[in-house]
């Protein structure tokens, strides 16, 4: 990872300041602390917290290329069913063009992936993806979006250094924001290789301590690429500011995303009710990912066997 290393960040402490704490994490023995440590995670949150943003590799995620080659050709294997084009690795989009705006900048999501096959589940509830997400969001927290992104060569008309705008994920929320208690972060698996030539994500070290949303060109001034192999995790809080650089290669950048959100935040997509079961319980983790999708959140309910929920009466007949 390219990090801005002249630039000096105060640190902050997520999840200090989360005020929904009221039961420990499902599916995980240990307070958190003692999960980071076991999985050896303590200078990811280190960066998390001086930096807004890490890069958790290969080797400690524990996961084969098998792993992320499957994911990949899923996720394209999908996106071509859905679009009807077809999709080359080295070539990109092949015999075909994307109308506007798609076709002008060069990329879209794949959404709600988690209804397609049980793989997008399984890194929902990976132990390292978990720890580092309850750190920045504390324990009580929602899968927001679950969106795959592909990228080819930028087209020469596209004008700008980068091909998804610098923002913060959390910009809806009213500034000035508490660096230490993000509304969401994101959780961002690469399938490709990263680097800036290749598209890769941009983001500002440092920027989620400015507690507002960028102005003008000045996070493109401090952009820097993420660059890592395929098979890396990059993790980073709501208040980073970020985006992507313009893709000078004709091959595809395959990523996963998971925007997640503290649970007062409503979710960009509806998952409640509509993952299958099987999914869910083949995840290795159902609870946590039952809380994850809002299975969990009983006032979601406004009848009981087709009944609305009242109190019962002593003596009354059912």
């Amino acid at each position: 990872m390219n990090r801005n290393r002249n630039k000096k960040h105060t640190p902050v402490r997520m999840g200090s300041a989360d005020p929904e704490v009221r039961t420990p994490s499902l599916g995980e023995p240990g307070a958190l602390a003692e999960r980071i440590d076991a999985l050896g995670l303590a200078d990811h949150v280190s960066e998390l917290d001086e930096v807004g943003l890490t890069v958790v590799p290969q080797a400690k995620l524990g996961l084969p290329d098998g792993f992320f080659h499957s994911l990949r050709d899923k996720i394209l294997e999908i996106a071509e069913r859905r679009t009807g084009a077809r999709l080359d690795l080295e070539r990109g989009v092949v015999d075909a063009e994307f109308e506007d705006p798609t076709g002008a900048i060069g990329q879209f999501f794949v959404t709600h992936m988690i209804f397609e096959d049980p793989m997008f589940a399984e890194i929902l509830v990976h132990p390292v993806k978990m720890a580092l997400m309850e750190h920045m969001l504390g324990p009580h927290h929602r899968l927001s979006v679950s969106n795959a992104w592909i990228k080819w060569q930028t087209p020469a008309t596209w004008d700008s250094p980068v091909t998804t705008a610098m923002h913060a994920d959390q910009g809806q929320v009213p500034s000035p924001w508490n660096p230490a208690a993000p509304h969401v972060a994101n959780m961002n698996w690469l399938l490709t290789d990263y680097t800036k030539e290749d598209g890769a994500f941009a983001y500002a070290p440092g920027s989620h301590l400015e507690a507002r949303m960028p102005k003008g060109d000045e996070a493109v001034q401090r952009a820097v690429p993420v660059e890592a192999p395929a098979g890396s995790l990059v993790m980073f809080q709501g208040g980073v500011w970020h985006g992507a650089f313009r893709k000078e290669t004709p091959s595809l950048r395959v990523s996963m995303h998971g925007l997640h959100c503290r649970s007062y935040y409503i979710p960009q997509q509806d998952f409640r009710g509509h993952v299958p079961n099987a999914i869910i319980e083949a995840s290795g983790n159902p609870a946590y990912l039952r809380k994850l999708l809002r299975e969990d959140d009983l006032w979601m309910d406004s009848t009981v066997n087709n009944r609305f929920k009242v109190p019962s009466l002593k003596g009354a007949v059912s």
